[in-house]
Parts: C-alpha cells; structure tokens; sequence
C-alpha cells in the first residue's frame, strides 16, 4: 500500500514539472523515431555508398538503451533534488520506511522503467539478436545504469538549475560505448571503467561470460561508491 502511494506521489510530482514530463516520453519517442531511421533512412543511406553498415546496427540498439536510462535517471535525480529541498528525503528517514527504504524507493522508479524500456526497444528496433538472457542482462545493465546516473545528479548538483547543465555533461559518458569504432587502445582501456563500454561489450559478446562479470563488476563498483557516498550525507 505504501508503494502505491509512492507512485502517486511520484507521478504527481513528475506531471508537475514539464522538464520530468518531457524526459518520461522522450524514451518512448526516441525509440520510434531511431526504428523509422531504421526502416527509411539505413536503406537510403546504403543505396548511396558501398560500405555496408549493416553489421554496425547493433550500436542504434546500444545507444537507445544508453539514452533511455540516462534521461530517466536524470528524472529520478531532479525528484531526490526536489524532495531534499522540500526536506521531503529528512521526513522520510524518521518513518518506518528509513533513509534506506527512500532511496530504494525513489530509484526503483527509474530502473523499472529502464528495463521496460531496454526490452520494448530492443523488440521494436529489431536490429540485433541475442538470446533472451542477454536482452535480461542489458536491461539490467540499463536499470542500473539509470540510477547511477540520478544519483551523481543528486550527490553533485545543487539544485534543477545545476542539475540540468550537470545532465548536459553527464551525457558525454554515453561516448564510451562507441569507442571501439575509433580504434585508439588508449581510449578503449580508459572506457573500461565506465558501464556505457559494457553494455555495447557485452551486445558484441553475448555469450562471453567473462564480460558478463566485468560488466557486473563496474557497473555495480559504481553504484557501491554513489550509494557509500549518499549514505554519508
């Protein structure tokens, strides 16, 4: 019951702000118009020159997927932001459901809807095939990537305002999934420690069960870190 009221509360508080409303849709909006760039615009494309890129589609998936989380763990970040500065977040940590049971609460909201996201998209784009345990693990992948990416919104802006310009630069890191495509070791070895390198890894690998675990392992050595981090404030 409590749950359901969370929901409420959250939708409200996102129906409110046009920035959070826009940034819940887009996903869905994205996903189509990259699916009618896929249909149009890659037949097209490939009727004016030789190469094939084809083969390379797979990225369209991998960069939706990046998107999608990231702009609902931006929406997860203003939320925290606005209940810190409506001391919404110091209400909750006297209830029953603590400190702890708030935050679960408020980045579950994102990362259900980044594994909803993440599955519709890969069905509708319809430009790679995995097995469905790698479309599982993608979509977890994305989930997490989504609240790691509220969390650094939250830990490192002060207010929206701030937050917005911190979004801008937060959405740099979705380049790390494509650095493979410039063949510079240097720039593939630093991408390692960042989970966008991952998601496309393990797209490329999906039965390389080493990249599997690495990808485990970055991608949740940065949530450790955030949620340390929001646990010491």
């Amino acid at each position: 019951m409590l749950q359901i009221i969370h929901l409420k509360n959250d939708l409200r508080q996102i129906l409110r702000d046009p920035i959070m409303a826009i940034l819940m849709v887009v996903p869905l909006l994205l996903i189509i118009a990259f699916k009618l760039m896929v249909l149009y615009l890659v037949p097209f494309i490939q009727a004016l020159i030789e190469f094939d890129i084809l083969p390379y589609l797979y990225y369209v998936f991998v960069f939706v997927v990046i998107m999608c989380a990231s702009m609902l763990g931006i929406v997860t970040g203003f939320m925290m932001i606005d209940d810190r500065d409506g001391k919404i977040s110091e209400l909750m940590s006297v209830t029953p459901l603590g400190r702890n049971g708030y935050l679960i609460n408020r980045l579950l909201f994102s990362s259900v809807l980044s594994v909803f996201y993440s599955i519709l998209g890969y069905y509708v784009l319809n430009v790679v095939e995995l097995p469905f345990v790698t479309i599982l693990f993608v979509s977890l992948l994305s989930s997490n990537y989504s609240i790691i990416i509220g969390l650094l919104i939250f830990t490192f802006a002060d207010d929206k305002v701030k937050g917005l310009a911190f979004a801008k630069a937060i959405n740099s890191l979705t380049l790390f999934a494509f650095t493979d495509l410039l063949a510079l070791k240097w720039l593939t070895v630093l991408s390692w420690f960042f989970p966008p390198y991952w998601i496309t890894l393990v797209v490329q690998t999906p039965h390389t069960l080493l990249v599997y675990g690495l990808a485990l392992l970055v991608n949740f050595g940065w949530l450790f870190l955030l949620i340390r981090h929001y646990r010491k404030k």
